[in-house]
């Protein structure tokens, strides 16, 4: 029970990865509120959390509505009087390549893989800073420090995440005095249910680029931001953790 009595904010809590992760940080003792487009997805993700004895809240909005997603944290952050961790899990890739790629594209991964975040983390952290404490993880990628060389055409994915990296890095400085900690994780290719397509050549290909051979699962995640949000990560701060099996060395 590292994180009794914490409150939790999930970006994404609908999708398989949130869902996971929400529930990690229930068993844990955190109560977790989940923001997602889904709302019949997070009412599940909010039963499942509710099932570890703490609370759980849900707010639908579209994270990459400035005015939306202040709207919903506000009613959150009022309900149970502050914010302890943040989540941003919320994001998603498209693959195009760049000669080809159209102006809507562009800013669309902006607005769902950078700007979401921007919007979110500023959401929350006025009440971390009033309470000078808080933990924010964001979900990152290893496309920002690789360039995504696991999968051709995702530059705008790529430019997006690495946007993230250097907000982690930049806002790690500016609120570390007041005893707020900015984090971010950097997976690498993941067991995702897509990785069922492959080919055997293509899975062949791509675990040739992985040392340990490996793909990430979404438990591996959600334990090292159990860690991060925990006290024992109380001095990490402004770091990048890729989670790759070695693919970025």
């Amino acid at each position: 029970m590292r994180l009794q009595g914490k409150r939790a904010v999930i970006t994404g809590a609908a999708g398989a990865l949130g869902r996971v992760i929400a529930q990690r940080l229930a068993a844990e003792g955190a109560d977790v509120a989940g923001l997602d487009l889904n709302a019949a997805g997070l009412e599940e993700t909010a039963e499942l959390v509710r099932a570890h004895g703490v609370r759980a809240a849900s707010a639908t909005a579209d994270l990459t509505d400035f005015d939306a997603v202040q709207a919903a944290v506000g009613g959150i952050v009022d309900e149970w009087g502050g914010v302890d961790i943040l989540l941003n899990g919320a994001g998603g890739g498209a693959v195009s390549l760049f000669h080809e790629m159209t102006y809507e594209t562009w800013m669309t991964q902006m607005d769902r893989n950078l700007n979401s975040v921007f919007n979110v983390t500023r959401a929350v952290l006025p009440s971390m800073l009033e309470q000078r404490s808080g933990r924010i993880i964001s979900i990152a990628s290893i496309a920002a420090v690789s360039g995504g060389r696991l999968v051709r055409g995702a530059t705008a994915y790529a430019a997006a995440k690495a946007g993230v990296v250097g907000l982690t890095k930049a806002l790690a400085i500016e609120v570390a005095e007041q005893g707020v900690t900015v984090n971010a994780l950097a997976p690498g290719a993941q067991a995702t249910p897509g990785r069922d397509n492959d080919t055997p050549e293509r899975r062949e290909a791509l675990l040739d680029q992985i040392p340990t051979r490996l793909l990430g699962e979404p438990e591996h995640l959600a334990e090292t931001v159990v860690f991060l949000a925990s006290p024992a990560a109380v001095n990490i701060t402004g770091l990048i953790l890729p989670l790759d099996g070695g693919h970025s060395i």
